[in-house]
């Protein structure tokens, strides 16, 4: 198998090199600083009948940036997997408008490079084997919850909406007082709101008994929290550059709850 990494800076393309020994021992590490070089060497493996299975290309070079290079090389090789090495993040949303299918930030590692090849092998939504009790949260587009692939029904809508309010908050604790100003805004805190609110708390501590996930949320004194570690969910997947979770943004983050707006900017922000 042979593997391209390009970057004009040589450290990091020595390191990125050494790095990609280390997870490709058995293959073909060919390395250019200079994106023309890397075309010339790529049309001739081309030529030769070979295939080129990874690219492996920093965004920022003089002459010719990564993401022109990246168009180029899928001239040659349509089916070419593009993997992005770079300091920048904001980057991320051009990068996969070339088709590429991960984006690793410097400096990358070893075991950066098993990770993102691991997810595009796998797939980001190919079903794990089956086990008790799996939590999915969907936030892009409409807020939902999925309990072994099947949709959660809430006993109360406000509190479906608490336990979104939660995953907004990944992890942080939040105060009855806080819960109040989220289910119930411009409504003044007082004793009637605040019963409200426990009512609502309640709920949603039932329903998520009922489905065999309670554990997911963690109950102190006036302090609730969701249990991250417990769930997967795109948003969280997206902030931490996985490929499908990134493609499957669309400008809507929880678009059923006007508090979410703050959150939806700071995504689309990121592109």
């Amino acid at each position: 198998m042979y593997i391209l990494a390009v970057d004009d800076e040589r450290p990091a393309l020595e390191s990125l090199a050494n790095e990609l020994k280390t997870v490709f021992p058995d293959d073909t590490i060919h390395s250019e600083r200079k994106p023309s070089a890397a075309m010339e060497w790529v049309k001739a493996l081309n030529i030769s009948g070979e295939q080129l299975s990874y690219a492996f290309l920093d965004i920022q070079m003089s002459g010719m940036s990564g993401l022109e290079l990246a168009r180029q090389l899928k001239e040659q090789f349509p089916k070419l997997t593009i993997i992005f090495c770079t300091a920048y993040s904001e980057y991320a949303f051009d990068a996969f408008g070339v088709f590429a299918k991960g984006y690793l930030l410097k400096p990358v590692r070893a075991e950066d490079i098993r990770r993102v090849v691991n997810e595009i092998e796998t797939g980001w939504r190919a079903e794990p084997s089956p086990s008790a009790n799996e939590v999915r949260v969907q936030t892009f587009g409409n807020f939902e919850v999925f309990v072994n692939g099947k949709m959660l029904t809430f006993e109360r809508e406000k509190s479906k909406e608490l336990l979104a309010f939660l995953v907004d908050r990944h992890g942080a604790s939040v105060t009855t007082k806080q819960i109040a100003a989220i289910l119930w805004e411009d409504v003044l805190y007082d004793v009637n709101v605040k019963n409200m609110t426990t009512t609502i708390v309640a709920s949603l501590r039932k329903t998520l008994n009922s489905a065999g996930i309670g554990d997911i949320l963690i109950k102190s004194w006036n302090h609730i929290a969701i249990d991250v570690s417990k769930i997967k969910c795109d948003a969280y997947d997206y902030e931490n550059m996985n490929v499908p979770a990134i493609n499957s943004f669309h400008g809507e983050y929880m678009a059923n709850y006007s508090w979410a707006e703050f959150t939806t900017g700071k995504y689309a922000g990121i592109g």
